[in-house]
């Protein structure tokens, strides 16, 4: 009785780690810093930030541009996620870079430009495709390059368990590079939600399945099946939404924020909108996460395993003569 009352209990606590991770993360998004490039003098871009401020203090960081190219190129560099150009009642978002961010900040400027009787024309730079009008398919798509990740160092454990270090990470190279072109292929020319990078999406979604399942194997090595589990709550349930999922981190709790930013699942999500939708840029970042955590991998890979405990000796029974 008192397994299946630990069991019932062990289930709805797995249950309120889900809910409590995503519900925190997402139930009450508020942009947080989030850069934009004002072109305009400093001293009137110090009398926006002042105005932004008063109406929702800490949401806003506001940059000085001399022109609008550089303000443009700015964007599409991922460096800001917005750019106002005052004298002419312009407001450019890329609603690629996150719909809810883009949301969010036309709202924001619109109401602050009603208010003193103007007019703000907003232009989306980089739009979402047809294929992923809501703006949800790379949170998604993430998970389905991060659970090969995790599933296949399982199932080669038990398919192959005197495999070597250098054979496991063969064969997790392979299926991480099978993986990510399938799901690549999916994303991009089944369903045209990410569409137009077939290549570097799946470099990219190979590297990420490959990151996180070096790091299950690692742990699966040196701690056994329970590594399993740890890598599978901590990516998932808490590595998903602190990465700001569909939202974006810039509009999550910003301790939150902080975790899923040493995650790799944020990252990972970053590379491939980064990767499909601005032609590579700020992918250092990103890529140096998962190079780090894969690193953990490999480290682990090279510790001792677990010695399996010894059997204990069968007592002969003395056989009468």
């Amino acid at each position: 009785m008192g397994r299946i009352i630990g069991l019932v209990v062990g289930v709805a606590l797995l249950g309120m780690l889900f809910a409590g991770s995503f519900l925190g993360a997402f139930h009450a998004p508020e942009p947080h810093g989030v850069p934009v490039a004002v072109v305009a003098p400093a001293e009137q871009v110090r009398q926006l930030q002042n105005g932004v401020d008063r109406r929702r203090a800490g949401a806003f960081a506001l940059s000085g541009y001399a022109t609008a190219g550089e303000a443009r190129a700015a964007l599409l560099d991922r460096q800001v996620d917005a750019v106002l150009v005052p004298q002419e009642g312009t407001l450019v978002v890329a609603s690629a870079g996150g719909r809810t961010g883009a949301t969010v900040i036309t709202a924001a400027f619109q109401g602050a430009a009603q208010a003193q009787g103007r007019t703000l024309r907003v232009e989306d730079a980089v739009p979402l495709p047809p294929g992923d009008a809501g703006g949800i398919a790379g949170m998604f798509y993430v998970l389905s390059v991060v659970l090969p990740g995790i599933a296949l160092p399982v199932l080669l454990t038990r398919a192959a368990p005197g495999l070597g270090a250098a054979g496991r990470i063969g064969v997790l190279a392979a299926g991480s590079l099978v993986a990510g072109t399938a799901n690549a292929w999916l994303a991009d020319v089944v369903f045209g939600a990410l569409p137009g990078s077939f290549g570097p999406l799946v470099a990219v979604s190979a590297g990420i399945s490959l990151a996180v399942g070096l790091v299950v194997a690692g742990l699966v090595k040196v701690v056994g099946t329970p590594g399993v589990g740890v890598a599978a709550l901590l990516f998932i349930p808490i590595g998903l939404p602190a990465g700001g999922g569909p939202l974006g981190a810039r509009y999550i709790p910003e301790w939150y924020a902080a975790v899923g930013r040493i995650l790799p699942v944020g990252p990972a999500a970053e590379a491939v909108r980064n990767t499909v939708f601005f032609g590579g840029a700020a992918l250092w970042t990103p890529l140096g996460v998962l190079a780090l955590w894969a690193l953990l991998g490999l480290v682990l890979l090279a510790l001792p395993g677990r010695r399996a405990q010894a059997a204990p000796a069968v007592p002969r029974t003395p056989v009468a003569a």
